[in-house]
């Protein structure tokens, strides 16, 4: 078999697997409640052969039935193994954390306004751990070429800062050049002295998905933001939802 007999094949495998995706969805979607016209659905089609999330948790949801979300809906919760779609599972004592996503201003999940905590220990997916702002380790200066320490039971917040003695603000050897320069305080970022908790007066908290990952929290993709939205939309409180009430007053008028 010759390479270029090789290659067409792959090819054609391909091709044959975009047009069975492609076909999927446009089947699909002549069974919708409000089904799209010709040349839309065409285009989802072929859109959604390469992206498929783009129709199935997307465009598809947004002419489903309310019935048949709410039907979906609970199908995907069950999969979940959660009582909500927002909730997580704790990885500390698995417990579940009521209220841990939402739906922010990009419609893309991420970490709930809070306390997104679990109630049976100490966990938090809003913790200061999980913040993009958190310097783990010691004071700036003690660890050479910005290298990140394992330990991230304490550190500092690079949002907020405080004025402090030179001697909790900096490493030995630059606390002592302060000092002969005649400064005994200087700002520099909050203390953290448990990086489990977050301090009450905190606003500036912004989830990193690496961290969260670290402490084995798989950060939600686009089907679990599409199940938030269904959430929203079921319950009223989302865009969908909004819409809908939009449309039902209509006919009061």
């Amino acid at each position: 078999m010759t390479p270029a007999l090789v290659w067409g094949l792959i090819l054609a495998a391909g091709l044959g697997f975009l047009a069975w995706r492609g076909a999927r969805i446009w089947l699909d979607a002549g069974q919708l409640a409000a089904p799209p016209g010709a040349a839309r659905r065409l285009g989802w089609s072929l859109w959604g052969a390469i992206v498929p999330g783009h129709y199935w948790w997307a465009r598809r949801l947004e002419a489903m039935s309310p019935p048949a979300r709410q039907a979906l809906l609970v199908r995907e919760i069950e999969k979940l193994g959660l009582s909500q779609a927002n909730a997580e599972r704790c990885p500390l004592c698995g417990a579940e954390i009521p209220g841990a996503w939402a739906l922010g201003d990009r419609g893309r999940a991420t970490v709930a306004p809070g306390p997104a905590a679990c109630p049976e220990c100490d966990f938090r997916l809003d913790s200061c751990r999980h913040c993009k702002h958190f310097l783990p380790g010691g004071p700036p200066g003690a660890f050479q070429l910005g290298a990140r320490p394992a330990d991230v039971t304490s550190g500092r917040c690079g949002f907020y800062k405080r004025s402090q003695p030179v001697e909790q603000a900096a490493s030995p050897e630059m606390a002592r050049r302060l000092k002969e320069r005649g400064y005994d305080r200087v700002r520099a970022p909050l203390q953290i002295q448990d990086s489990m908790l977050r301090p009450d007066f905190c606003r500036a908290f912004d989830p990193d998905p690496k961290r969260i990952k670290a402490s084995d929290v798989g950060w939600p993709g686009p089907r679990r933001a599409a199940v938030l939205r269904l959430l929203g939309a079921t319950s009223g409180s989302g865009p969908q939802g909004r819409r809908e009430r939009l449309e039902e007053g209509k006919w009061l008028l």
